[in-house]
């Protein structure tokens, strides 16, 4: 295969992964997986997707708003909540910047409403003036019931209400409390000229978890407080949820979603790999050398070094005695004489046993027994020696 080919292999294959990437992607975005914490698109118990589907109940359409808002064509009630810390690389980092916040209280200041619902604090709550005064981490497990304020409209109808967050608000003065955790707010309402900025600390509270309990049942009057900020605060029957501002803004795309999971920095270590390999490719490192050949040695050249070995060695004199040990000891079994028997006993022997033309190639056999134990046979005659040996040792037995 041409280097060509492989290259044009490599982008199909890079090609058929980006495909079945955006696949999954938006399945998963339509499902409602791995979105951000308190996003109006996940349905988990963090995300606000319960809230959504309760207001849509109540004749109202929530629309996720992934741009800056926009004075001229977004109206009424605006749902901000817990915005995350984040940025390029994953280090903390305010989402909301000041000049964000200034352009949410213009918006307000027409005659708009903000619920800002956050534990932390945030560039709008310094432009307000407000400080959040953490709860403990530990103590947010569960909710907790909180203490009605005269608050109109925001709590009517409510009877008990529950929060899920310790942390309360430091407001200045003109903030009217919507309820109390102990002796501190842990809701306010503040009004912007013609608007309203509804500060809630418990972002947990219109989460799946806020509205519903464990065992299906509502949580207590949770449902109704967003049903009363819809019904005085919303127009043209849309509610505005803030998604902007957790990093899935519109044109981003698959940009935005690793900019949600903090792997922006993937795709840079991705394009420094391609370009290390495409320079690989083009630029060779020294001049072309041929690829040197390795020599191969056969069974000629195996033999004649092993035979040259054996020379050195001394084998040749060894294999001798081998040979005439081995073809004695094989004459003297078959003839039934000891081990250590002369020549001359072993030609008796062999003439009560077989007088005929044996006797003949038995002597010429003994005389070679007599050579080999001399050590006067060359690897020649040593060889010759041995086929004859067993050919007749073959033949006697």
């Amino acid at each position: 295969m041409t280097r060509f080919a492989y290259w044009c292999l490599i982008v199909l294959m890079l090609g058929v992964f980006g495909v079945v990437t955006a696949h999954l992607l938006r399945e998963r975005s339509l499902a409602g997986r791995d979105m951000p914490a308190y996003s109006v698109y996940s349905e988990a118990s963090d995300g606000l997707g319960e809230a959504a589907h309760v207001l849509r109940r109540l004749g109202w359409t929530p629309v996720a708003v992934t741009q800056p808002i926009q004075p001229s064509r977004q109206h009424g009630l605006l749902i901000l909540t817990e915005p995350p810390r984040r940025s390029l690389f994953g280090e903390e980092a305010d989402a909301i910047s000041d000049s964000d916040a200034k352009a949410l209280l213009r918006w307000v200041e027409q005659g708009n409403t903000l619920l800002l619902m956050s534990r932390k604090n945030t560039a709008l709550h310094r432009a307000l003036h407000v400080v959040i005064n953490e709860g403990a981490r530990r103590e947010e497990e569960h909710f907790a019931p909180v203490d009605l304020g005269a608050a109109g409209g925001y709590t009517e109808g409510i009877e008990h209400l529950s929060v899920g967050s310790r942390a309360t608000l430091r407001v200045p003065s003109g903030g009217l409390p919507l309820w109390w955790l102990g002796d501190q707010p842990n809701a306010v309402l503040l009004r912007r000229k013609k608007g309203r900025v509804l500060l809630v600390a418990d972002p947990r509270l219109l989460t799946q978890e806020g509205l519903v309990r464990s065992d299906g049942e509502p949580r207590d009057d949770n449902v109704v407080f967003l049903a009363n900020v819809a019904a005085l605060d919303a127009r043209e029957g849309k509610v505005y949820f803030d998604e902007y501002h957790h990093g899935l803004r519109s044109g981003g795309g698959f940009w935005s979603y690793l900019g949600y999971h903090g792997e922006k920095a993937t795709p840079i270590l991705l394009l420094v790999v391609l370009l290390v390999a495409g320079w690989t490719w083009a630029v060779r490192l020294g001049p072309a050398v041929p690829t040197p050949k390795t020599s191969s040695a056969d069974a000629v050249d195996y033999a004649s070094a092993l035979a040259r070995l054996y020379q050195r060695t001394g084998a040749r004199r060894l294999l001798a005695r081998t040979l005439v040990r081995g073809f004695l000891a094989t004459l003297t079994r078959h003839l039934r004489l000891r081990r250590n028997a002369l020549p001359a006993e072993i030609l008796a022997a062999w003439r009560l046993h077989d007088p005929g033309p044996s006797m003949q190639r038995l002597q010429t056999l003994l005389r070679g027994v007599g050579e080999l134990h001399r050590g006067e046979a060359s690897e020649r005659q040593l060889l010759t020696w041995a086929q004859a040996f067993g050919q007749f040792t073959h033949e006697m037995q």
